[in-house]
C-alpha cells in the first residue's frame, strides 16, 4: 500500500509539473506575440523595451545577400522611413519563437509600394534577440 501511495504521489507531482511547464510556455508565447506586435508598430520609444542590446536582424530579398542590422540600424530605419506600415496577417508563437506573415507598405512620392513578408523572431528574457525576414517582390498600387 505504501508503494502504491508513493507511486501515485510521484505521478501526481509529475503531471502537475508538466502542466506548469505548458502554462509557462503558453504564457511566454502570448507575451512574445504582444512584444512582436509592438515591434511592427515601429515606435522609437518601444525599441529599448522590446529589442535586446545584442539583437541581430537579417532580411532576404530575391537572390541578394542578406542585409544584416542591429538595434541601432533598427532605430535608424524607423527614423529614416517614418511612413512604413506593417499589417500582420498571421501570427504564430511557440515558446521563444514568433512567426508572422505581414504586408509592409510605404508611400513613396504618391506610389504605394508593398511587400509580403515572412518573419521569424527569437526571444530571450522578454526581448527580441534575432529576426529573419524574407521579402516578396515589390507590388505597387
Amino acid at each position: 500500500m505504501k508503494k502504491l501511495v508513493l507511486v501515485v504521489s510521484v505521478l501526481v507531482m509529475a503531471i502537475t509539473s508538466c502542466q506548469t511547464v505548458k502554462e509557462d510556455t503558453k504564457s511566454s508565447s502570448e507575451e512574445n506575440k504582444k512584444i512582436s506586435t509592438l515591434y511592427h508598430e515601429r515606435n522609437l520609444e518601444d525599441i529599448d523595451k522590446i529589442i535586446a542590446d545584442d539583437f541581430v536582424g537579417s532580411y532576404f530579398y530575391n537572390d541578394t545577400k542578406p542585409i544584416i542590422w542591429n538595434i541601432e540600424g533598427h532605430r535608424n530605419a524607423i527614423t529614416k522611413f517614418p511612413g512604413v506600415r506593417d499589417s500582420i496577417l498571421v501570427q504564430i508563437a511557440e515558446g521563444d519563437w514568433v512567426a508572422e506573415r505581414f504586408i509592409r507598405s510605404r508611400n513613396i512620392e504618391g506610389i504605394i509600394m508593398r511587400n509580403e513578408v515572412m518573419q521569424f523572431k527569437q526571444f530571450k528574457n522578454g526581448k527580441i534577440i534575432r529576426s529573419w525576414e524574407l521579402f516578396s517582390p515589390i507590388d505597387t498600387i
